[in-house]
């Protein structure tokens, strides 16, 4: 073949190779997608039923993959039970990259693409914006600095769930992402310090938690490798309640540094932040401040809510842990569980409004969550098994619409009592 009709030949077949990691081909566009729902399993993601990305964890965000543009059916199904949970009709432009966002709860999971950010930053700068996909939070502020955040404003104020914020263009640098409560200082996130380059653009997207409060992040790299990196949250939050009868004001500690002070008996203390990862949660009477008298070895996840319930008698203490779910209930609904915290107290049954809630509640342990209607006149029962005989009744107990709480049994025998608390 003669030389020039060969190089010819190459650069025509060349030109049918679909083109590198961040550029797409002609008609085509490219799609990673992340996994913003915190309630379900891994996820597969399907463009005209052909499985795209497989097994997508919470957290998680896919390779691009490229393929025709147009109008797609895009579906999102259970890896593990192959369900559809959703389906949705999407317009893909030619020679753009895109993030398939799934997001919300999994019985009501929604979708979004989010395209590429095209402005180039200036020499020396990088370009940020954010996307909140964390429903329970509320509204976020950004800051990327290279320390406090005190004394300082945020670069994307006001990221409302489900909105794409605008870009702010920042010095690179090694600098540390904060999520805030809009419009306060509230730190719901904060991270460890991370490489910004020089003439790069990066979207930092909010992940809901269980505990419905702290939230995670994801740093998503426009056009870069890898496409998105999950940034845990380095802090818990723990409560205190004090459930012994005959105990006097408890301080509540993790590995040795008090956290809560002088808890009075049925009292329950506010939210505060520590580190996660493993802790000894410890009791000591505030009066005889050094000396623990319970503890208790416990996990604390990256963002999660945690109650510490100093249990038993004063003779015979312990510490118990439950993980807390404040995330919101459904619009117009209150949240509650039940905790059986009387000591020698036999299983119960809970009964609201007269009506059997929840059955065999042992001693020392937690309900799962109920939904319920508000009301401003709820009675509230911890009985025997069947209802038999009644240890004890709160009345009336309000419970607000898109509250959260948990109605304790507190005491022994002919003075136990119930009392009802709100987390959130």
């Amino acid at each position: 073949m003669n030389k020039h009709l060969w190089i010819a030949a190459a650069v025509a077949v060349l030109a049918l190779v679909p083109g590198c990691k961040g550029k797409t081909s002609q008609n085509s566009t490219e799609m990673r997608s992340l996994n913003a729902v915190v309630d379900a399993e891994p996820l597969d993601v399907l463009v005209d039923t052909d499985v795209k990305t497989s097994a997508l964890t919470f957290g998680a965000t896919s390779p691009y993959v490229q393929f025709d543009s147009g109008t797609r059916d895009v579906q999102v199904r259970s890896s593990t039970a192959q369900t559809i949970l959703s389906d949705k009709q999407i317009s893909f432009s030619s020679g753009i990259n895109n993030t398939l966002l799934i997001y919300g709860k999994r019985a009501a999971m929604q979708t979004q693409v989010m395209i590429d950010d095209t402005v180039s930053p200036s020499s020396g700068h990088f370009r940020v914006r954010a996307i909140n996909l964390s429903a329970d939070t509320g509204a976020v502020d950004l800051y990327v600095t290279t320390g406090s955040i005190t004394g300082t404003g945020s670069i994307v104020p006001a990221a409302a769930f489900g909105a794409l914020t605008g870009a702010a263009e920042v010095a690179n640098g090694s600098l540390q992402i904060t999520l805030t409560t809009s419009g306060t200082q509230d730190i719901l996130f904060q991270s460890a310090p991370q490489n910004f380059s020089d003439n790069s653009t990066y979207t930092v997207a909010v992940l809901p938690s269980l505990g419905g409060k702290l939230v995670s992040a994801v740093l998503l790299t426009q056009g870069g490798s890898p496409a998105g990196t999950l940034l845990q949250n380095p802090f818990a939050r723990v409560k205190a309640v004090n459930a012994i009868p005959d105990a006097p004001a408890l301080n509540f500690k993790a590995d040795g540094t008090v956290l809560l002070s002088s808890v009075p008996f049925m009292g329950s203390s506010s939210y505060v932040t520590t580190t996660s990862g493993t802790h000894a949660l410890q009791i000591e009477a505030s009066n005889v401040p050094g000396t623990t008298i319970a503890s208790v070895s416990k996990q604390l996840d990256p963002s999660r809510d945690y109650t510490a319930l100093a249990a038993g008698a004063l003779a015979t203490p312990s510490v118990l842990a439950f993980a807390d779910d404040n995330s919101l209930p459904t619009a117009g609904f209150a949240k509650i569980r039940f905790v059986n915290a009387g000591p020698g107290s036999p299983a119960t049954d809970v009964l609201v409004n007269f009506a059997a809630q929840t059955t065999g509640l042992a001693y020392g342990t937690a309900s799962t969550y109920f939904q319920v209607t508000p009301s401003l006149t709820y009675t509230i029962t911890f009985a025997t098994p069947g209802g038999v005989s009644v240890i004890a009744t709160a009345s009336p107990v309000e419970l607000d619409a898109s509250a959260i709480y948990t109605a304790y049994l507190f005491g022994t025998g002919s003075a136990a009592q119930v009392r009802v608390v709100r987390d959130r």
